[in-house]
């Protein structure tokens, strides 16, 4: 029970987390776009760091359903380069999280359980690789990782949350090569994760935006 609960908690907070770009609708029609680039430039190929930007000081607060690790609030502590260290708090612990962005790729490479203080801990050695984001950012696109296996389901979704209704955004599904659960994770280009969905076979756990301040998100 205790590793299951462990689980659950690391999927519904770590998987990570992460995005870009949704804009509300009632802003008008939602776009990609480079600073200083017209509403016609549209529609460019998104990276991974499109998706989440992972900025320094970036703070997303979640409502959950479902469980009792479902609500949680993560922020962006420190970022040297491509890797990125999270705190993320939930009922059950709060964490501490490194991402590193790699060759089109966005891993977890570290993670630590019961990590109060918010000391810089980037020049840890890595403990893991688990890959949550790979481009191409393409309905289709699928990878396997740490016994994960993921696809690109949309890049074009709509979908409401607490924060608001956000549109274009990519629905990425993973499944477990020794389970029959399904995540969902939902990320709006610009702003990053908005949405999680745990779907076992007899329960739902859901995580919704609810709040949050991204320095790259504009609305």
């Amino acid at each position: 029970m205790k590793n299951k609960k462990l689980v659950i908690m690391l999927l519904v907070m770590i998987v990570a987390v992460l995005a870009t770009g949704c804009f509300k609708n009632e802003k008008g029609p939602d776009s990609v776009q480079t600073p200083g680039t017209g509403e016609n430039e549209q529609k460019k190929e998104l990276t991974v760091k499109d998706l989440y930007p992972l900025n320094e000081g970036d703070y997303w607060k979640f409502a959950g359903e479902g469980n009792e690790f479902a609500a949680f609030e993560q922020k962006v502590l420190f970022r040297e380069g491509d890797r990125v260290q999270l705190q993320v708090a939930s009922g059950g612990t709060v964490m501490g999280i490194i991402y590193e962005f790699t060759d089109g790729k966005l891993e977890v490479v570290y993670s630590q359980e019961e990590f109060y203080e918010e000391e810089n801990i980037l020049d840890r050695e890595n403990q893991m690789s688990q890959v949550i984001l790979q481009e191409p950012i393409v309905v289709g696109n699928t990878w396997s990782s740490a016994g994960r296996n993921y696809k690109i389901e949309d890049v074009d979704a709509t979908v409401e949350t607490p924060a608001g209704e956000f549109t274009g955004c990519v629905v990425i599904s993973s499944t477990g090569d020794e389970d029959n659960v399904k995540n969902y994770v939902y990320y709006k280009p610009g702003l990053g994760l908005i949405k999680q969905e745990y779907v076992g076979p007899d329960y739902k756990i859901i995580a919704e935006l609810e709040d949050f301040n991204v320095k790259t998100y504009n609305k």
